[in-house]
């Protein structure tokens, strides 16, 4: 997938899903492709003043989506992730800035037990600053 390039120095923004059990806080990722493979990528999460971090996988799907998978230790529960990632978004998407949407579950690898608990977008770079010009 020629999108890759798309994913790597953006911000993952990432806002709670109304349906998910738990509180969840908003917060954002960024991603970082790791130098020593090319099929892994290095994730941090940013929730206010705390900040984790953690390598995982990537996983390209067909030709315009991408799953990271991996898991942030520190988390008792609910410390596997999956994050899907497409550029097949909607026309009122694009219209706010959204380059690639998609979802984050969270839950156990091991019980096969995950949950969707956030919707996920990365905005297109020049939509800041046009907003910006604007304002």
């Amino acid at each position: 997938m020629n999108n890759n390039n798309n994913v790597f120095g953006n911000l993952v923004l990432l806002f709670p899903e109304e349906g998910w059990a738990r509180s969840a806080s908003s917060s954002y990722w960024t991603l970082q492709p790791c130098w020593w493979r090319r099929s892994r990528c290095k994730v941090v999460e940013v929730a206010g003043t705390r900040r984790h971090s953690t390598n995982a996988r990537m996983v390209v799907s067909g030709v315009n989506a991408v799953y990271i998978v991996g898991s942030f230790k520190h988390l008792g529960t609910d410390a596997d992730f999956k994050l899907y990632l497409t550029t097949n978004v909607t026309q009122a998407d694009f219209n706010m800035g959204y380059t690639m949407t998609g979802t984050l579950e969270r839950g156990s690898r091991s019980t096969n037990s995950f949950q969707v608990t956030h919707f996920a977008v990365l905005r297109r770079c020049d939509h800041e600053s046009h907003h910006l010009k604007n304002a």
